[in-house]
């Protein structure tokens, strides 16, 4: 197991570059682990959950067979918010369902815009010819 040195930014030794790049049987072992989980999932979709989710489906008027992996997490992480009331649960859902809401970022001085209004034809002018005269 690496140390945690290891995992701190700006660590040459450890970056992937074009001359540093993992080994070939690492990368097919990466790829088969995410082979045998897609199997797993599935397969627990397919098996005790789809019973599970049987009655949600009709209830939904939704055909048993459409519901995949990734609507039975969803649906469990809503009965999680909904049943336990686990706050994150609420809040992956509703990121999901209405989108995480915008972060406002306030680009003013004192409460007053940076650019009142738009730079003239003119300005532009003066700017590239002030910094040519500079270059």
């Amino acid at each position: 197991m690496g140390s945690l040195d290891n995992l701190k930014r700006g660590n040459k030794a450890t970056q992937f570059s074009s001359d540093r790049q993992p080994k070939p049987e690492l990368i097919s072992l990466g790829h088969k682990r995410k082979k045998l989980l897609k199997t797993i999932s599935q397969q627990l979709v397919e098996g005790e959950s789809k019973e599970a989710l049987k009655s949600l489906a009709e209830y939904l008027g939704v055909n048993i067979e459409e519901i995949d992996l990734e609507t039975a997490m969803h649906i469990k992480q809503m009965e999680k918010a909904i049943k336990d009331g686990d706050t994150r649960a609420y809040i992956a859902v509703m990121d999901r369902i209405e989108g995480k809401p915008q972060q406002k970022i306030d680009h003013t001085t004192q409460g007053q815009p940076i650019n009142e209004k738009p730079l003239t034809e003119q300005e532009i002018k003066n700017i590239k010819s002030r910094l040519n005269d500079k270059l």
